[in-house]
């Protein structure tokens, strides 16, 4: 199977996409450790819990912005470079893994960090609060780990086409 033409791109554009690539997938896995940090210091402490779950929300806008860079970013080298979006195997799971990230942040996240900084915030004022304590630790457990997957799918390269069934 023939590979499509392409339009030449030019090496300096390939660079920084790869560059914005590889910069906002580190930013995220790094917003992911410290979303863990977060979420596990006050189990060993909890005399920091009112302090960690009022940092928490802080950290979304943060978190969903490098994801969208991510993706953004990993779309534009599909199209820019030979291995395509959905051509190779491990290009394809990687886009499929941002994605799934991206709703899960979007849907999940986001209402569970909004709930543990108030559930912090009551805590820090001794004010009574209807929130639940959130359980929030399988986040940052699931997201580190996808990433860091995607990761080593990015250096090892798999081989292995998508078929195209005509």
């Amino acid at each position: 199977m023939r590979d499509p033409v392409r339009w030449p791109v030019p090496v300096a554009a390939r660079r920084s996409m790869l560059t914005l690539h590889v910069v906002s997938t580190a930013a995220w896995l790094g917003l992911d450790v410290a979303l863990g940090v977060l979420v596990f210091v006050p189990m060993a402490n909890p005399a920091l819990t009112a302090a960690c779950y009022q940092v928490l929300p802080l950290l979304f806008w943060p978190v969903l912005t490098a994801g969208l860079l991510a993706l953004l970013s990993g779309v534009g080298i599909g199209v820019m470079t030979r291995w395509g979006l959905v051509r190779h195997w491990w290009v394809a799971a990687k886009l499929v893994m941002n994605l799934l990230l991206l709703v899960l942040i979007a849907l999940l996240l986001h209402p569970a960090l909004t709930d543990a900084g108030e559930f912090g915030r009551a805590l820090a004022t001794g004010t009574p609060t209807t929130v639940e304590v959130p359980r929030i630790f399988m986040p940052p457990v699931v997201s580190t780990t996808v990433l860091l997957v995607a990761t080593v799918l990015s250096v090892w390269k798999p081989k292995g086409r998508v078929s195209r069934r005509r």
